[in-house]
């Protein structure tokens, strides 16, 4: 992609006044209740640039609260400002186009109402006047030269009336241009127009060379004033480049056959319709309209024999060619989707068949476990007509646009199994290599435990808007709980598929070691391996809990404890029963550092944490010397803390962790701070080490 999509806001949308920006991932997920906005986001972000054409609709999707007492016209309302990303390569093509001019690394663009877009970068793109001072100064001369003009072979009086006319009327000019600024607009090449041609009304064999000297400038200033300045044309490369947005929801789901004459109506009436859409990508795909479909399939011959006259052998092999023409349609494209929808679902190989019967639009599917047998696509089951649909909508929209495509999947795979929904964030993952994914849901199954990060919780407030959080987790339980609830799947799934895990106290170790150990692999620098995994224990009273689930399973986790006081006690139990002689896989974290007193935090360091701490509690929140002597830095913050009177909420250590690590998801690895990634390598490198010596 030329530009990828870094953050998107929407205004002035339904339920939503003010989403503020919204960083997103290879793949985002908005996660909250029913009626909560999700969906809303998705629609408002798919208009920005949709795929086939869908406007904003101001008196369908304007606030209903504000539209009487604010909405007055579509071109002052902003609705969604997506920001994007220029390549490396499409900064140094539009470098190339642009004669070396200085380009940007972001460019946000803000669709409104009406349709139009305003474009912003992350640096002032130079306007690139035609100044009118370079045509004042070429008047000036032909005044100066006119003046002097002479030639022997014309009388005086001639001679006078041709420098007279020809320098007043150069002054003259000089007086039109003093209005503008930039001769790069309609008025002003009107002016070099009509001054060029003025000006080769004083033609003469003495003024030749003069005149057409400043013909020569006029025309260069001509030719820059109608080529599209350096703003402009950066405008229309970025907007060529934009990336189409797919949206897709269950109600688009191909269920059952197609009866032709209804969806013509249909098609007619709500094109925008989600089962419209899908429906109609099929009949794009075999490259007919539904209508050809129809009429190749309604011959002649049958029309004449129902008015009682005669079927002529011309009809008769008419009529046969329409039906081979579709048949020949119909398998071909039946050939292309089964080739490409195998390669892309990767899980059985299926052959689709089309099929077109009178009236009726049919699709047909076996599979390589009974190859001979056909099934109707409405008897497969949801799972597989979602993926069908999905697939069919994804394939011809964004090949029609020709374009790179942002994925919007609104509640997908709402009929699949628990097992087959965590199957799609797989296939989410995969998919998102080439076209970003944004999608909804509120099942706990459709969240990626192991990129928690990811999830951009939706709720709605006591006035009925809608709020995204970003930097924290929302109170609302009903919010939440899928949250929770992937994470402790993702735990549970990883006791009993995982050989090799690090079990941690809480959730602030789970996110700053995963997220470090990320930052670390991008860097080249000592990272765990895939096949290390962190599990987080929910305190050090239930590590020994979670380690004996893990040893039932002839699985000994490594175990890595802090450095203060219940950690030295939890060793010591784990060592007198489920550790015994065992000792390696207990590891903890003041030997790592050297430090007898620490936790997690001590690899993050004092400024880092302090400073988003502050921001958390909303007071400053610093260390004094004697802060500095008492231990971990936890122990200092708590001292500091109680000497300043200010409460640490309960939970603030995830929470923080939870802050920084959503900063750091949209960092570049380069600037998370090197001592913060020295601390973390040397953990990593002893937590490697520790599972080889289990081993041996």
């Amino acid at each position: 992609m030329k530009l990828t999509i870094k953050l998107f806001r929407v205004l002035n949308y339904r339920n939503i006044n003010d989403s503020g920006w919204i960083p997103l991932e290879r793949v985002t997920a908005f996660v909250g209740r029913n009626e909560s906005g999700k969906t809303a986001l998705l629609k408002a972000l798919h208009k920005f640039n949709p795929a086939t054409a869908e406007p904003y609709n101001a008196q369908r999707e304007f606030p209903r609260d504000r539209f009487t007492a604010e909405y007055r016209d579509d071109s002052e309302w902003p609705v969604c400002s997506v920001e994007f990303e220029l390549s490396d390569e499409f900064q140094q093509e539009l470098r190339e186009r642009l004669n070396g001019a200085e380009i940007p690394q972001k460019a946000i663009l803000t669709r409104f109402y009406d349709g139009s877009l305003k474009f912003k970068y992350d640096l002032d793109v130079p306007l690139d006047l035609v100044e009118p001072n370079e045509l004042k100064e070429a008047l000036n001369v032909c005044a100066k030269e006119a003046r002097r003009l002479s030639s022997p072979d014309y009388q005086e009086p001639e001679m006078q009336g041709l420098r007279t006319n020809l320098a007043n009327w150069a002054d003259e000019k000089k007086d039109a241009i003093a209005g503008f600024q930039d001769l790069r607009t309609d008025e002003g090449v009107g002016l070099l127009h009509q001054v060029r041609e003025e000006a080769n009304r004083f033609a003469h064999p003495v003024s030749a060379d003069l005149i057409e000297g400043l013909n020569e400038k006029v025309n260069c200033l001509i030719s820059r004033s109608e080529e599209s300045s350096v703003p402009e044309q950066l405008n229309k490369a970025v907007k060529s480049e934009l990336p189409v947005f797919i949206y897709f929801e269950n109600y688009g789901i191909l269920d059952g056959p197609v009866y032709l004459p209804r969806f013509l109506e249909a098609l007619r009436s709500e094109p925008q319709n989600s089962r419209v859409r899908t429906i109609n990508a099929v009949f794009k795909h075999v490259n007919l309209t539904a209508k050809e479909i129809a009429d190749l399939g309604d011959g002649e011959a049958r029309q004449v024999r129902r008015h009682n006259y005669s079927v002529t052998e011309d009809r008769i092999q008419q009529d046969q060619n329409h039906i081979d023409l579709r048949s020949i349609k119909l398998n071909s494209a039946s050939i292309d989707i089964s080739k490409r929808f195998s390669q892309w679902f990767g899980q059985r190989r299926h052959k689709i068949r089309y099929q077109a019967d009178g009236d009726y639009f049919r699709i047909w599917i076996s599979d390589d476990r009974r190859p001979d047998v056909d099934i109707e696509l409405e008897s497969r089951s949801k799972g597989f007509q979602w993926f069908f649909s999905f697939y069919l909508l994804f394939l011809v929209e964004s090949e029609e646009g020709h374009k790179d495509a942002v994925l919007l999947l609104d509640e997908p795979g709402l009929h699949l199994h628990p097992t087959a929904q965590q199957e799609l964030i797989s296939f989410f993952e995969k998919l998102s290599e080439d076209n970003p994914l944004i999608y909804t849901t509120h099942s706990p199954f459709l969240i990626d435990g192991e990129h928690i990060h990811r999830v951009r919780p939706v709720t709605e407030d006591e006035t009925g808007h809608s709020r995204i959080s970003i930097d924290g987790w929302p109170k609302d339980r009903e919010t939440i709980f899928p949250l929770q609830a992937a994470a402790g799947y993702a735990m549970v799934r990883g006791l009993f598929q995982h050989k090799k895990n690090v079990l941690v106290e809480g959730m602030a170790d789970y996110l700053y070691l995963h997220s470090l150990n990320l930052h670390c692999r991008t860097l080249g620098r000592q990272s765990l391996p895939d096949d290390i995994y962190i599990t987080p224990c929910g305190g050090t009273k239930n590590v020994g809990y979670i380690a004996s689930l893990f040893l039932g399973q002839k699985v000994r986790p490594v175990i890595l404890l802090d450095g203060d006081d219940a950690g030295r006690a939890r060793r010591d139990s784990l060592m007198k029963e489920l550790y015994e002689s065992n000792e390696k896989a207990v590891l903890m974290l003041g030997d790592v550092l050297s430090q007898e007193e620490c936790e997690i935090e001590d690899i993050i360091g004092e400024e880092t944490i302090l400073a988003v701490l502050s921001e958390f509690v909303g007071k400053t929140v610093s260390l004094n010397q004697d802060d500095r002597n008492r231990g971990s830095l936890v122990d200092q913050i708590k001292c500091a803390t109680n000497r300043d009177n200010i409460e640490l909420p309960e939970g603030w250590k995830p929470e923080v962790a939870h802050r920084i690590v959503v900063s750091w998801s949209t960092a570049e690895s380069t600037k998370i701070p090197e001592d913060i990634l020295n601390r973390a390598e040397v953990l990593f490198k002893e937590l490697i080490r520790r599972f080889e010596d289990i081993a041996l």
